[in-house]
């Protein structure tokens, strides 16, 4: 998580202007989803990677590590779809069944297609999603909500929710680092036991900053909005237009591969 953070601010797109980069991955996020057309999906997946690793600069191996973490969730839901079971007397057309008592535990060309349509579609999505927060910082994300309008109130819970992630992570680490040095984590039965004090610490501590940071916003009359942004980078128009070029580039391909 701070590692991504880190990247927001020093990559190679930081001087382009946010809603540029916001328009550009809910560009091809939209049509992905929408679509769930495979070709989409995999040329939303290409261009994605290559912006991430070639023009923001963020080195392979750190994205290909944040993109294990949700393909294995990816892996285990295909798998339920690729698997199924069923009666024997059931009419289906199996690639590979095992049949146990009066159930058939098959796979099937249809539930391979489903799966891969699936993961396509999930996998284009990511790409889209860690387009726009590796390349673009969470002050710049909230100006963008705050232009398009969005309530007061819904922009000050993304950042509060933002600020407090880092928070508790903070607090975990010092809180882990005291019960190591205490041997908190030798044995089986001490590791259960400082896990659960981590968590209540963890709940005692978040509620503690909450109080606090109520008190200063109640401190200040709570009329003025916690996140006032300025962005002083220029929009533009040929990557503008650029952007217009993908949505009926992608359009087009949408209509072509039905």
């Amino acid at each position: 998580m701070l590692k991504i953070d880190q990247y927001a601010y020093i990559n190679g797109l930081k001087h382009v202007h946010p809603a540029e980069k916001v328009a550009f991955a809910f560009v091809f996020l939209l049509f992905t989803i929408i679509t769930k057309n495979k070709s989409i999906a995999c040329l939303t997946f290409f261009i994605m990677s290559i912006s991430v690793v070639f023009a923001a600069k963020i080195p392979l191996s750190q994205y290909i590590k944040l993109l294990l973490l949700p393909s294995m969730f990816l892996l285990t839901s295909m798998m339920t779809i690729v698997i199924s079971v069923t009666s024997i007397n059931s009419n289906v057309n199996p690639l590979w069944q095992i049949e146990i008592g009066s159930w058939s535990i098959y796979t099937s060309l249809a539930n391979l297609k489903q799966a891969f349509d699936l993961g396509t579609t999930v996998i284009g999505s990511i790409s889209c999603l860690y387009f726009l927060i590796l390349t673009t910082s969470i002050n710049q994300i909230l100006w963008v909500l705050k232009q398009l309008k969005l309530p007061i109130l819904f922009i000050e819970l993304v950042g509060m929710t933002y600020r407090f992630i880092f928070v508790l992570l903070d607090k975990m680490h010092e809180i882990f680092l005291a019960q190591s040095s205490r041997l908190g984590y030798q044995n089986y039965k001490d590791w259960i036991s400082s896990v659960a004090q981590l968590i209540v610490s963890l709940f005692i501590k978040s509620s503690q900053s909450a109080k606090e940071l109520q008190t200063a916003i109640e401190s200040r009359g709570g009329e003025e909005g916690l996140y006032d942004i300025e962005i002083g980078i220029a929009i533009n128009r040929s990557r503008c237009a650029g952007i217009l070029v993908v949505v009926v580039g992608l359009f087009t391909i949408s209509i072509l591969t039905r």
